[in-house]
């Protein structure tokens, strides 16, 4: 009897660590269902270097294929005169990066000798409006080279449907890359010019010899920044063009900063200092000449009252040839301290070049001048006027 109930209750144990072990599997089952398994990027962005220099991801990659690069930020320092000048070898490349920069014709000379003896140059003919900006680059103006612009929309968009370039190399293998969509390469039609390729709306990549070495033109070289290289082709086109020399320059010219800008950071004091002496002369050439009034329709000033009253004390205390006098030994000075020849010459010459001065007839010279004749007031005044007017003038 003790036998049955013990395996009654084996068998019952058995049963509820079944069911039990159905429960957990059933709910481990639900809770696996349940929990949604994702990855997710973080992207910590650039870091300063590669934010600072564009085309740093460029030099990397050409170096990894045994090219030494040398990444260069003014144009100037081609050819310089300094422990940082440039000089590249006939077999080396450089890439101009930038067609809206001031490049001198002594340096564009530098560059064509260059070039002919065998340097391979890479020009990029990016413009940012549709006004000339490459009229301070000799480089381009003496290589005949410009751009077309494409007709856009209201918005700015361009109204022809885009296409990659097609670049077929030495293997006949196509390199399929996205120059700039905005505008086409403009080119002289010249022998020189030995390969070019586009769209239907124009040119975007072309090679013209010079002498022993070659111009590479291109819309844009920024497909080979830190941000396009990867894409298209972009980076077999720079090993195609690229391949033959040992060493490359990038120049990736900045804007230099404006000099009320540089004056403003080094020194603000000489800014201060400036504005206070342009405000003090201000100041002083107002309180000189007075301001300018109205009365009625005509203007006078504290100069012309203070005339005013001079010829009228000179009226009433009868000295009117004094001022007269004096009025025409100031426009003498003035005369012969601007004209040196007319000292010690006749009236007719000193007429004559008053007239000149004046553009006033000479009986009119002659008589403001050289003339004793008795006056009333109002001929007085007039006289006094007339000769003032004169010596303005001088």
């Amino acid at each position: 009897m003790k036998s049955i109930d013990h395996d009654a209750a084996h068998r019952q144990g058995i049963i509820v660590k079944v069911i039990l072990t159905l429960m957990a599997l059933v709910i481990g089952l639900y809770l696996y269902n349940s929990i949604e398994v994702y990855e997710e990027t973080v992207s910590s962005g650039f870091e300063a270097e590669a934010l600072q220099q564009e085309f740093l991801a460029a030099q990397a990659f050409l170096q990894l294929h045994d090219k030494n690069v040398e990444l260069e930020d003014d144009y100037r320092a081609l050819y310089a005169d300094s422990s940082k000048g440039v000089y590249p070898q006939y077999d080396h490349t450089v890439i101009l990066s930038e067609g809206e920069i001031a490049l001198s014709s002594a340096l564009k000379d530098q560059i064509l000798a260059w070039v002919e003896q065998g340097g391979h140059l890479i020009l990029a003919l990016n413009a940012s409006s549709e006004e000339d900006g490459f009229r301070a680059n000799a480089l381009i103006n003496h290589l005949n080279v410009g751009i077309d612009w494409l007709p856009t929309d209201e918005f700015g968009g361009s109204t022809t449907e885009q296409y990659p370039t097609e670049i077929v190399n030495s293997d006949d293998q196509v390199l399929m890359v996205n120059l700039e969509n905005s505008y086409r390469l403009a080119l002289p039609e010249s022998e020189s010019i030995t390969y070019s390729v586009g769209d239907e709306d124009g040119i975007t990549f072309a090679q013209m010899e010079m002498g022993q070495g070659l111009i590479t033109l291109l819309t844009e070289v920024y497909i080979w920044n830190n941000y396009q290289i990867d894409e298209e082709d972009n980076v077999e086109l720079l090993a195609l063009l690229v391949g033959n020399s040992p060493k490359v320059y990038i120049f990736s010219a900045k804007e230099l900063p404006h000099w009320f800008s540089l004056l403003m950071d080094f020194a603000p004091y000489f800014i201060w200092v400036g504005s206070g002496l342009i405000l003090v002369m201000m100041w002083r050439a107002a309180v000189r000449f007075g301001p300018v009034l109205y009365e009625g329709e005509s203007y006078f000033s504290p100069f012309s009252v203070h005339i005013k009253a001079s010829g009228e004390y000179y009226w009433r205390a009868g000295k009117q040839k004094e001022l007269i006098e004096d009025v025409r030994r100031g426009i003498f000075a003035a005369l012969y301290h601007k004209r040196p020849v007319c000292r010690g010459a006749d009236k007719s010459i000193v007429v004559k070049h008053l007239c000149q001065i004046s553009e006033w007839p000479e009986d009119i010279i002659d008589e403001l001048m050289f003339s004793q004749k008795s006056l009333n007031e109002n001929q007085f005044s007039q006289r006094i006027a007339s000769l003032q007017t004169l010596r303005k003038m001088l």
